[in-house]
């Protein structure tokens, strides 16, 4: 399961958000891409990178001559609605600009509909929002982690006038959340940044066990005497880490469930020497699998159905990559339901050297050793010993070991 986490060291805003997101990968231009698919114009997008406090962050610029501009909520629920973004941004757009009417609701003692976006209705407010659910759901981020956050202290001056920090409708957004300030005169969590970490947070805490792939900053407007950064981590959520240093995937024993997207070409008229290629390709691409069958098509053509296992948001990805490098002129693509067991790599030792091998269980039961290839076929080249007798000899030990370990 592919997870973040943002480190809330100097806070969070809006522009913040989207700054982590695309420093940690999230494409540049796929994201203005995106974002002109909302019915606004006026506006400009600009990305630079800073240095705070010697740590480099990306800073996210929405340039617009928009004045003071006072929005219902029905007013940006049309803006995101009219627009051609996929319904699961809309919907999740929607739901953030949902909970921040709700608490200006509350502090202000009105309805939601009756209530005027000030700040959070503006333009560029709008962009950051809808670009950070563009950004979370580009990454493929299944769910979202935080640290405690920090809030500043002091006053901050906005429409309604001078404020307390946190403002009113940035706690409210805030209840249940663990929070802290040291001392820093400042607005470190704006109502947009409190708006989508609430929306999307799963639990505020120590970072979860995780396989880190990518890491980004973004930037706050402020110099401040902590480097005013947001820090977001991405990776693959793991059970836990033994203190044996073993990683376990997926859930204590239990089938983990998941959805995802099969893609599939019939190709029957391209050098089947392009295939290994293909393969190799669309695995480091982040494919899940990629495999291959024989068919028979009409006028008894033979040919070959080119299948990928994705994840729902690599869609445009794969089929752009699909078109580019086959001679396919066409995919179907159709959602499916992934059920795996949890595994863990270990690492064992063998009369023949050390080995790895992935130990999936259920229900605390051993159901499945399989020796890692590259593992095995190193030790073959290395003992000159027949490959299928080198995944034997692992396979065998490592069932040995482990359930001995079992029963101890």
């Amino acid at each position: 399961m592919r997870i973040a986490y943002f480190h809330c060291f100097a806070g969070i805003s809006g522009d913040m958000t989207l700054g982590a997101l695309v420093d940690a990968g999230l494409d540049w231009e796929q994201l203005k891409s995106d974002l002109a698919k909302l019915p606004l114009t006026g506006y400009q997008l600009q990305m630079e990178k800073v240095i705070k406090q010697g740590i480099s962050g990306t800073k996210v610029h929405v340039l617009t001559e928009e004045g003071h501009v006072h929005r219902h909520l029905r007013d940006v629920q049309e803006i995101i609605s009219n627009s051609t973004l996929p319904e699961v941004v809309k919907e999740k757009s929607i739901q953030v600009f949902t909970r921040l009417a709700e608490a200006e609701a509350k502090v202000h003692q009105t309805t939601i509909e009756r209530i005027h976006f000030h700040e959070v209705g503006a333009m560029d407010a709008i962009i950051d929002i809808v670009g950070s659910v563009i950004g979370l759901w580009r990454l493929g981020i299944e769910e979202v982690y935080a640290s405690p956050v920090h809030t500043g202290t002091g006053f901050t001056e906005c429409a309604h006038g001078i404020m307390p920090v946190p403002a009113p409708a940035t706690m409210e957004l805030l209840q249940g959340v663990p929070i802290y300030s040291q001392d820093i005169e400042k607005e470190l969590v704006t109502p947009t940044g409190a708006a989508i970490i609430t929306a999307y947070c799963k639990n505020f805490g120590s970072m979860p066990p995780m396989r880190v792939d990518n890491t980004g900053y973004g930037a706050g407007e402020h110099d401040l005497v902590i480097p005013n950064l947001l820090r977001l981590t991405i990776g693959e959520k793991l059970d836990q880490v033994g203190s044996d240093g073993h990683i376990r995937y997926g859930g204590k024993g239990d089938v983990h469930q998941g959805q995802a997207l099969m893609m599939e070409a019939n190709i029957d008229d391209m050098n089947p020497e392009f295939y290994d290629y293909l393969i190799n390709k669309f695995l480091k691409a982040g494919a899940m699998d990629v495999f291959l069958r024989k068919i028979q098509m009409k006028k008894n053509r033979p040919a070959i159905v080119l299948s990928l296992l994705i994840r729902t948001h690599q869609l445009e990805t794969f089929y752009q990559q699909i078109f580019a490098e086959t001679t396919s002129i066409g995919v179907r693509v159709y959602p499916v339901t992934k059920y795996m067991l949890p595994y863990e790599i270990r690492t064992v030792q063998t009369k023949l050297g050390q080995a790895k091998v992935k130990v999936a269980r259920y229900q605390d039961s051993l159901r499945n050793v399989a020796p890692e290839y590259e593992d095995c076929r190193k030790l073959a080249e290395e003992q000159q010993i027949p490959l299928k007798e080198v995944y034997d000899i692992i396979k065998y030990e490592a069932y040995q070991q482990l359930e001995q370990k079992d029963h101890s």
